[in-house]
């Protein structure tokens, strides 16, 4: 008997020393993926004036791959993208947090992949070897249109103001989103072919798929 008691005994001090082990390599790792966050991050998130509309990306945050600068390993977390304040917000143990485009190379969703350029962050539509094509994703708050003296002023409200580009090294140019303006990006040898793609393929310029295959499949010829 006196020998079961022992190694009863000794299993229930082992199984507390093995927890307490566990529970103290648990918060080493948070402590450091907290520390990490703060590294990449400006701070708590500050309130904005209300307007209707959704000021997200999405309605809830996904989870991405954060890629960072500095060394750190890559951070598998959920987020979102505040395009107002044109930041990714994270939780952490302070809060949300603000990631700070400095810190980060990319950041990649399911859908979408992010990433940061002259201090900002973009959507990237293509990369080629000799150039990308990005969008910022923006938002403008418009008023609607309602009748004054019967109906009463309406909030502000979201529309959708994105703007496209191509980046060639350290330059970025603003691309004019319509078929004429893009089809004139590429060689003038090519046009007949760019027009007959755009019929054959029903290429959508507002659409980032399609515009990725456009420029994927004449990369070499732009002018």
């Amino acid at each position: 008997m006196k020998n079961i008691l022992t190694f009863i005994l000794f299993l229930v001090s082992s199984s507390v020393l093995i927890a307490q082990t566990f529970d103290t390599n648990v918060s080493n790792v948070n402590a450091q993926f907290h520390k990490v966050l703060k590294d990449v991050a400006y701070g708590r998130v500050d309130s904005n004036t209300e307007i209707d509309g959704n000021k997200y990306l999405y309605k809830k945050p996904q989870e991405a791959v954060i890629n960072l600068n500095d060394g750190y390993k890559p951070i598998r977390i959920k987020t979102n993208y505040n395009i107002i304040k044109e930041t990714f917000e994270v939780q952490s143990e302070d809060g949300i947090l603000n990631l700070r485009p400095d810190k980060v190379n990319s950041i990649s969703f399911s859908d979408a992949n992010f990433v940061t350029y002259q201090g900002s962050f973009y959507k990237l539509i293509t990369k080629t070897k000799n150039f990308s094509i990005i969008k910022s994703i923006v938002l403008i708050a418009v008023e609607p249109d309602y009748q004054v003296g019967i109906q009463d002023k309406p909030n502000l409200r979201y529309k959708n103001a994105n703007k496209l580009y191509i980046q060639i090294g350290a330059k970025k140019t603003l691309i004019k989103v319509n078929k004429k303006y893009i089809s004139q990006l590429f060689e003038d040898s090519k046009q007949g072919e760019i027009k007959k793609f755009f019929k054959s393929k029903k290429i959508s310029i507002r659409d980032d798929a399609d515009l990725k295959l456009l420029f994927d499949s004449f990369q070499d010829n732009l002018k």
